[in-house]
């Protein structure tokens, strides 16, 4: 199936035990899709969402998309929409978005294929924005794919709440979380998620899928939300992909200053903060949708507004884990042995107006974008750090007082790139154990491919590009190298989900990464692959100051001080 072609639709039935008949499309003969399945309902704004029982009347339709969440406007994204004519964009609904697609690798009209490996996707869009349902992360294509390569895979692509219909947390909605009998507070999203994963091993089979060999995998904040689902330690998949995301990559808060977060979210929307929790916590809930997805806008500060997740000792078993224990050993549960690990170069440009605070404005192609002022930026890390420190880190990042405004926002783009992603990434993989006791296997790479697309980010191997290359919707879009690249990246994941290598693991003695790049892929160790700063990660380990760096690139990015201030 090319992707740029209108397929053929058809229409096929199928049985599922325990919830009735779904009507799904075929595409070409080749690829069933089952669109917009319900898997929980939620019984409240801001309560914890319980399963799906039954399809009202045993029926659903799943030839059209479900609601998604609804959610605040970007102002810039860096890759185009596909046109997808055969299928209408669906509404938002807060209550109705927990939904999930699947893309099956078989013909219609017959019995499905059975035992087939199942890859399931948690997207991305700092837990505020994105979709299961946008064009870039139509299963149908991977699906096809994986069917060509021999290596038929079903694709699941899973609808969770965002932004503060799904994050929000603190003490007063810790108290009425009680008050239903539900322990905990926030990360309402991620058990969303859960219900997802625990519908997918109940009813999978149904598809032709096989249970025992789900492969989850998820990007930015997908990747997040996998690292967490490995640590809440429940045995719902075997094989993990985290793209671009560990636990802490968009922020973690206590559930004190989460509190901080309530209020403001109370105040921005006239509600009154005297009261009992669970008065404060009704009102809330009865503000519009649209005065809630504004209000967030305003108290979460930066441009691209992110959701942190909440340590509230119940989503994760006990605290979750700082920046400082990047040494300890990450392992993977028995349950879940095998796993792929990998970053972009040039992660943080996503959040490169957060640096509003410290910038002057300069016009590059043709766009208002916030450039650092140095000053500001020296004088930021001696607050942050101290002297000593900021010295260091500024000396290991080359970044002075007089440098121009250009060279220090490519500095900080490249610490916090380090700092938030690759460093966590690094050290990570450097402490993954592959021993016969933990039977854990890795599989790491970088992704470096510059994107080809006309516009701010374009010739950056950016946060997100690799989507691109992955799903393949958009692979006419590329020059004929990446589309081999793309080749190679569909291949890898699905080898990867089908229980085989897509490369040789990694190795702590040797380490090496799959490197995809605008001309090809392939595997290369500290001193051929030039795209990454391994030299001053180990320089940072050596002096103790990784910590450090991840701190202050949180701080950065998402503006951690500002964001807890108190009213």
């Amino acid at each position: 199936m090319k992707s740029d072609e209108i397929p053929t639709l058809g229409r096929v039935t199928l049985d599922v035990p325990g919830l009735g008949s779904i009507t799904g499309l075929s595409l070409n003969n080749t690829t069933c899709q089952y669109l917009g399945i319900p898997y929980a309902s939620i019984p409240g704004r801001f309560r914890r969402s319980v399963p799906t029982i039954a399809w009202t009347d045993g029926q659903h339709d799943g030839t059209k998309l479900g609601p998604y969440c609804p959610q605040p406007p970007r102002d810039f994204y860096p890759v185009p929409s596909p046109a997808r004519p055969w299928l209408e964009v669906p509404p938002t609904d807060e209550f109705k978005c927990l939904n999930l697609n699947i893309s099956v690798p078989s013909l219609p009209g017959g019995t499905p294929k059975q035992g087939l490996p199942v890859m399931v996707f948690l997207h991305g869009g700092a837990f505020t924005y994105a979709t299961a349902n946008a064009p870039v992360y139509d299963g149908r294509l991977l699906a096809s794919a994986s069917g060509d390569l021999d290596k038929p895979t079903i694709v699941v692509s899973v609808n969770y709440r965002l932004g503060v219909f799904g994050f929000l947390a603190g003490e007063d909605l810790k108290a009425n979380n009680a008050a239903h009998g539900d322990a905990g507070v926030g990360n309402d999203g991620v058990w969303d998620q859960v219900l997802a994963l625990r519908w997918v091993q109940k009813h999978i089979r149904a598809f032709g899928g096989d249970p025992s060999k789900v492969t989850l995998f998820g990007q930015s904040a997908g990747g997040v939300s996998t690292h967490a689902h490995l640590l809440r330690d429940e045995p719902l998949f075997s094989s993990a992909i985290l793209q671009s995301g560990l636990l802490r990559t968009c922020g973690i808060l206590s559930v004190s200053e989460w509190q901080v977060l309530f209020d403001k979210m109370l105040a921005a929307t006239g509600v009154s903060l005297t009261g009992t929790s669970c008065q404060k916590v009704e009102q809330l809930q009865a503000v519009p949708v649209d005065e809630l997805v504004a209000a967030m806008q305003s108290v979460f500060i930066i441009p691209v507004v992110t959701m942190p997740l909440c340590d509230d000792g119940v989503l994760v078993h006990g605290p979750m884990p700082t920046y400082d224990d990047y040494t300890k050993p990450f392992v993977a549960p028995k349950w879940c042995p095998r796993l792929m690990m990998g970053d972009a170069k040039n992660e943080c440009i996503i959040w490169n107006k957060s640096w509003d605070n410290l910038a002057v404005t300069k016009l590059k192609l043709g766009q208002d974008l916030s450039t650092p002022e140095a000053s500001l930026v020296v004088a930021k890390m001696k607050q942050f750090l101290g002297d000593k420190k900021a010295d260091q880190v500024a000396k290991a990042y080359g970044i002075t007082a007089d440098m121009s405004s250009e060279d220090v926002f490519w500095a900080l783009e490249r610490m916090t790139t380090d700092g938030i992603f690759s460093l966590p990434i690094y050290f990570a993989e450097l402490a993954t154990p592959m021993t016969p006791t933990t039977s854990n296997t890795l599989y790491a790479y970088h992704f470096n491919v510059p994107s080809p697309y006309n516009n701010a980010w374009g010739g950056l191997g950016h946060h997100s590009h690799d989507n691109v290359l992955l799903w393949g919707v958009l692979k006419h879009t590329l020059p004929p190298a990446q589309q081999a690249v793309s080749d190679s990246m569909v291949k890898a994941w699905v080898t990867f989900a089908n229980g085989e290598a897509p490369w040789p693991a990694f190795s702590r003695d040797s380490p090496e990464w799959m490197v995809f790049d605008g001309e090809g892929s392939s595997i290369k160790s500290k001193t051929e692959e030039t795209g990454r700063s391994y030299a001053t990660w180990d320089a940072l380990h050596a002096q103790g100051l990784v910590g450090d760096v991840c701190r202050f690139s949180d701080e950065l990015c998402l503006r951690r001080g500002d964001l807890v201030k108190k009213l």
